[in-house]
C-alpha cells in the first residue's frame, strides 16, 4: 500500500472520529467499534462445508494452512495473516489485542472468542493483506423474532450469533467470496439466512462462486446444479438480474479425497473441454482476492459515507423532533409566565386601589392556583407530547415530510437508509432523551 493510499486511510479515520463525536452527542446508530478497522486489508470466505474455502486458502496461499475434507473439519473463524515465523494465537489473545482491530468481536460473548483463532504464517503468496475462513455453514436456518433480532433456539445452535458476527466481518471485508458446491447449490437454510441478513448492502464486495465444477460429470448436471443455483439465489435477492456467478474448480491436487472417491478424470467426460475455461475463472476470482489491498481504500471511503449519510438521516430526524418540543416548551414557559404577571398586575392594582387585604390574598391565591394547575397542566402535556414523538408512526410521518422529494422520486437508496435508522430510533431513543437533547448545531449538520 503506497502512501498516497495510506494518507487517504489516515483523513478517513479522523474524519469517522469527528463524526463519532456527534453521533455520542445526537445517541446516533454509529458504533464506536466501527471506527478502526483491521491491521490489514482482509478477504472474507463463506460458504457451506465442503466448499471448498480451506482449499483456497491453501491454493491462495502457497501453502498448506487449512485442513480439507468432505466431511466439516473446522468450526472457528480463522484469520491468516502473513508474517516472518509461524505463530498460532487463540482468541482471547489476540481479539484484546486493540492494534488487531477485532477488538469489538467481544460483544458476541465468550462462546465466539473461544471459537475463533489466528494463524502467522512466513513465506506465503499473500501480499500485505489477510484471510479469514469460516465454519462451513449448515443446514438449520435461523428463527428470528418479532423484533428482527436473533431467536435464542438460533443463537444456542452455535452458541453464539453466527448471522450477526458474519455482519461484522462483512461490512469490514474488502472482498466477500460466498462458496457454494456441486451437492448444496444453495440449498443450504443457514447460507440463505446469512445472504438475506447478514450481507445486504454489500452487493460492490461480493463475490458468489459455484466451486468443484470439475466435478460434474455430463453437461445436464451442471446446468441442473448451476439453474438450482440460480432459483435459490432468486429467492432471497429480490430482483430480476441474478449478480455474476464465477464456476471456477481447483488444481486436482487441492481435492479432498475421501474413502471411494476419486479426482475427476478430464479425458471422456462432458465438461472436460471446459476445463479451461474453469481455470481462466478461477484466476478471476484470484485477481479480485489479490486487489484486496487497493479495495481497502475504496472500501473505508464507502464505509465513512455511508456512516455520514446514516448519521445525517438521524440527525435530520431527531433535531426535527427537538426542536418541535422545544417550541412546545417555550410556548408553555410563556403561557406561564403570562400567568403570573396577570396574576402579579391583578394584586398590584388591587394594592394600588387600596382594595382590602382579604381580597388582595384572594387574588394572591387564586393567581398562585392557576399558575400552579397551568404548569402541572403543561408538564403533563409535554410528557405526553414526548412521548407522542417518538412513536413509529410520527416518525414515520417526520421522515415523509423531510424526505418527501426523495421519496416522490422513489430515491431507494434515502429508503434503506431509512430502514436502518428508523429501528435505532425506535427502541435506542426514549421519551426522556427527547426531552434532554438540544436541536443541533446547524454547522454539525452542514459539515455532515
Amino acid at each position: 500500500m503506497n502512501s498516497e493510499a495510506k494518507a487517504i486511510i489516515e483523513e478517513c479515520l479522523r474524519l469517522r472520529t469527528s463524526v463519532q463525536t456527534l453521533n455520542d452527542k445526537s445517541k446516533g446508530p454509529l458504533d464506536k467499534s466501527t471506527q478502526k478497522n483491521t491491521i490489514l486489508p482482509f478477504v472474507f470466505l463463506l460458504g457451506n462445508h465442503s466448499s471448498g474455502k480451506s482449499s483456497f486458502v491453501n491454493y491462495i496461499s502457497g501453502r498448506k494452512i487449512q485442513t480439507a475434507g468432505v466431511a466439516p473439519t473446522d468450526d472457528t473463524f480463522t484469520v491468516i495473516t502473513p508474517g516472518p515465523s509461524d505463530v498460532d494465537r487463540d482468541g482471547p489473545a489476540f481479539i484484546g489485542d486493540p492494534d488487531m482491530g477485532f477488538s469489538g468481536l467481544r460483544s458476541f460473548g465468550p462462546q465466539l472468542i473461544h471459537h475463533t483463532q489466528l494463524k502467522v504464517r512466513s513465506s506465503l503468496d499473500l501480499d500485505n493483506f489477510m484471510i479469514v475462513d469460516t465454519p462451513g455453514m449448515i443446514d438449520s436456518p435461523m428463527v428470528r423474532d418479532h423484533f428482527g433480532g436473533t431467536d435464542r433456539r438460533a443463537v444456542m445452535d452455535r452458541g453464539y450469533d453466527f448471522e450477526g458476527v458474519c455482519r461484522w466481518y462483512a461490512e469490514r471485508a474488502d472482498v466477500i467470496l460466498l462458496f457454494f458446491d456441486p451437492d448444496k447449490p444453495g440449498t443450504t437454510g443457514e447460507t440463505l439466512q446469512v445472504l438475506t441478513n447478514s450481507l445486504v448492502g454489500l452487493d460492490h464486495k461480493l463475490h458468489i462462486v459455484l466451486n468443484k465444477a470439475d466435478q460434474f460429470r455430463k453437461i445436464h448436471d451442471f446446468a441442473r446444479a448451476y439453474g438450482s443455483l440460480c432459483w435459490n439465489l432468486s429467492k432471497v435477492i429480490q430482483r430480476k438480474d441474478l449478480p455474476r456467478i464465477y464456476t471456477m474448480c481447483l488444481p486436482p491436487s487441492y481435492h479432498p479425497v475421501s474413502s471411494g472417491d476419486q479426482s475427476p478424470d478430464h479425458e471422456g467426460q462432458s465438461l472436460g473441454r471446459g476445463i479451461i475455461d474453469l481455470e481462466a475463472m478461477r484466476e478471476e476470482v484470484v485477481k479480485e482476492v489479490r486487489n484486496a489491498p487497493k479495495r481497502r481504500v475504496d472500501n473505508e471511503i464507502s464505509r465513512l459515507s455511508d456512516s455520514v449519510s446514516i448519521l445525517k438521516l438521524h440527525c435530520d430526524i431527531i433535531d426535527d423532533i427537538t426542536k418541535k418540543y422545544k417550541k412546545e416548551v417555550w410556548k408553555s414557559r410563556i403561557i406561564n409566565l403570562s400567568s403570573v404577571l396577570v396574576s402579579t398586575g391583578l394584586c398590584s392594582g388591587a394594592f394600588y386601589m387600596d382594595a382590602q387585604l382579604q381580597i388582595i390574598s384572594g387574588i394572591s391565591i387564586s393567581g398562585a392556583l392557576v399558575t400552579g394547575i397551568l404548569i402541572w397542566w403543561q408538564s403533563s402535556s409535554l410528557r405526553d407530547m414526548s412521548s407522542q414523538l417518538v412513536r413509529p408512526e410520527y416518525l414515520e410521518n417526520t421522515f415523509r415530510k423531510l424526505y418527501h422529494r426523495q421519496i416522490s422520486d422513489k430515491d431507494e437508496h434515502i429508503l434503506a437508509l431509512w430502514s436502518r435508522v428508523r429501528e435505532h430510533i425506535k427502541f435506542g431513543i426514549s421519551a426522556n432523551d427527547i426531552s434532554n437533547m438540544k436541536p443541533k448545531d446547524s454547522g454539525d449538520i452542514s459539515r455532515l
